[in-house]
């Protein structure tokens, strides 16, 4: 028998022994990688949604306080509408510091035969918008026709490539890279095409229109401020000039978000460094312990000519080994427990959680396990220094 199979042959002889040190070393890698994976998925979806909103400053109609406001359209895709006069755009328009807005018209599909299914619908001015479509150009290269509409990656796509909305069905164009947020639960549209639906609607008695209003309506109007110019002084000018409007700051949409995130993410670390810290305190307890155990086995390679160093590295390599295969076990179940449902994480926890690309997971996944590993071998490394110390003499005659 050859020395270097010895290694393998004790892992294999004493598997009740080494089980413990299995299941801490999974225990190790699995704590480091999920609690990794779930962080970056956060801090992601955060990321998203701030790209997503894109203006500094989002106007909407004095009442969408009292309702379901624009940001929960953003945050949790909640279904909703209010209008306001289109006039109200060349009204913000001419607000000092302002320099550029866009406008967005927002209705609903219904829980009925003339839909699909119930989503957000939410209309857009390719010519003004500048929030929607750099998002879009990232899957849709082309020109987005009247009829057409572009999904979000949470929306179910049928083989016909067609949605019905109000009895009418509509082309999808693409459908769009996922964001984390609501907004992968929307239909997005040009304003002709959404105008085409409140027709379709009103044809089957879904009436969206706000007879008050004698031109245009629209939903809320998308704000770019000049450089050089107080975010905080242009809303407050807004609020001012532009009656029955409600103008808020974008990082304010998500400022409440970002507070949760960050609370939530301290708790997931902290769970994760204590689970960590215990486990690597419990992998060198039980380390020790085997060792212990196995004094006179060591005495009796000793014997046969083993000398001190060989027997430090018998210990290192069964480490390496046990703790390869842990690491390896861990990331794999940290995976199959987040990957899969990634979304049903999300709804549960109510923020925006995005995963990170294939690439990236892998990089966490290859970091978790040699950080584990290197650590786990780290911790069995008491056990071989206390190796040189073994006197075989004195182990064989005392029998212990």
């Amino acid at each position: 028998m050859k020395f270097s199979s010895l290694p393998f042959l004790n892992i294999m002889g004493k598997k009740g022994r080494n089980g413990a040190l299995l299941a801490f070393s999974v225990l190790l890698s699995f704590s480091l990688f999920g609690g990794a994976l779930l962080l970056f998925s956060l801090h992601r979806g955060l990321t998203s949604l701030e790209q997503r909103l894109g203006a500094d400053i989002i106007v909407v109609p004095y009442e969408a306080r009292t309702k379901v406001s624009a940001d929960t359209i953003l945050n949790q895709g909640n279904r909703t509408y209010f209008y306001m006069s289109a006039s109200t755009l060349t009204k913000v328009m001419e607000i000092e510091g302002v320099e550029k807005v866009s406008p967005q018209i927002y209705l609903c599909s219904m829980n009925a035969g003339c839909c699909s299914v119930s989503l957000q619908l939410i209309g857009f001015d390719p010519l003004t918008d500048f929030t929607i479509q750099p998002w879009v150009r990232e899957t849709f290269k082309g020109t987005l026709q009247t009829g057409d509409i572009l999904i979000g990656s949470k929306v179910t796509l049928s083989t016909s490539r067609k949605l019905k909305f109000f009895d009418h069905l509509w082309n999808v164009a693409a459908q769009l890279e996922e964001t984390g947020t609501g907004l992968d639960n929307a239909v997005f549209a040009n304003m002709e095409t959404i105008s085409q639906m409140m027709e379709a609607a009103d044809k089957i008695g879904w009436s969206f229109t706000d007879k008050k209003y004698s031109d245009k309506m629209i939903s809320s109007i998308m704000v770019k401020v000049k450089d050089g110019y107080d975010i905080d002084s242009v809303v407050s000018l807004i609020q001012r000039k532009v009656r029955k409007t409600q103008a808020v700051k974008s990082k304010s949409m998500t400022s409440g978000i970002a507070d949760s995130l960050a609370s939530f993410s301290k708790i997931i670390a902290l769970l994760s460094i204590l689970v960590w810290i215990l486990c690597l305190v419990m992998l060198i307890v039980v380390s020790t312990l085997i060792t212990g155990e196995r004094k006179k086995e060591i005495a009796v390679l000793r014997v046969m000519g083993a000398s001190r160093k060989k027997l430090s590295r018998l210990v290192m390599t069964e480490s390496l080994i046990l703790n390869a295969a842990g690491s390896l076990g861990g990331v794999v179940l940290a995976a199959l427990a987040i990957l899969p449902f990634h979304s049903l994480i999300k709804n549960a926890i109510g923020l925006p959680f995005l995963l990170p690309s294939t690439l990236v997971i892998a990089a966490l996944a290859l970091a978790s396990m040699l950080v584990s590993v290197f650590f786990g071998s780290m911790a069995s490394s008491f056990s071989a220094m206390s190796i040189s110390k073994v006197d075989a003499g004195t182990i064989i005659r005392d029998g212990n």
